[in-house]
């Protein structure tokens, strides 16, 4: 007589059973040896998972939104964007970070203009005051 796939499934699922019997009287043994000891036993826990987290999708990365990812292109403008800022900031005698940044994106500009003020204040063509109480600072031209 041929064995079927069922019956060979059966088998097995009983012989893992008998095994898995096996285990938990040795383990008991174990704790049985532990507590004789005094030596107090704690519980297994599960190891770190390694790679990705479980129930997270396949092929979205970390902190990923559902956004088109599109090239990122540089803005083309006929001034640059230093002397944009310097210029703005001569106009208006004395600015601050917020104006300057309400200024730069008014142009079209993307991000903010911080990395272009520390510029400018490191090269000593702006003087940079902080505004006590307040966030950012005040410029004017050095």
């Amino acid at each position: 007589m041929v064995k079927s796939t069922a019956d060979e499934l059966l088998a097995l699922v009983s012989r893992l059973q008998n095994e898995r019997a096996e285990h938990v009287a040795k383990i008991e043994s174990i704790d049985r040896t532990f507590s004789s000891l005094g030596i107090a036993v704690s519980p297994i826990s599960k190891a770190r998972r390694v790679g990705r987290p479980a129930g997270r999708p396949v092929g979205r990365p970390v902190g990923s939104v559902n956004r088109k990812k599109g090239k990122r292109t540089r803005g083309k403008f006929e001034v640059s964007g230093e002397q944009a800022v310097l210029d703005f900031v001569k106009q208006n005698k004395v600015v601050t970070t917020k104006q300057v940044n309400d200024f730069w994106v008014g142009q079209g500009r993307k991000g903010k203009a911080d990395n272009a003020l520390s510029k400018l204040s490191r090269e000593g063509k702006l003087q940079r005051k902080n505004i006590k109480g307040e966030r950012g600072s005040q410029y004017r031209v050095g």
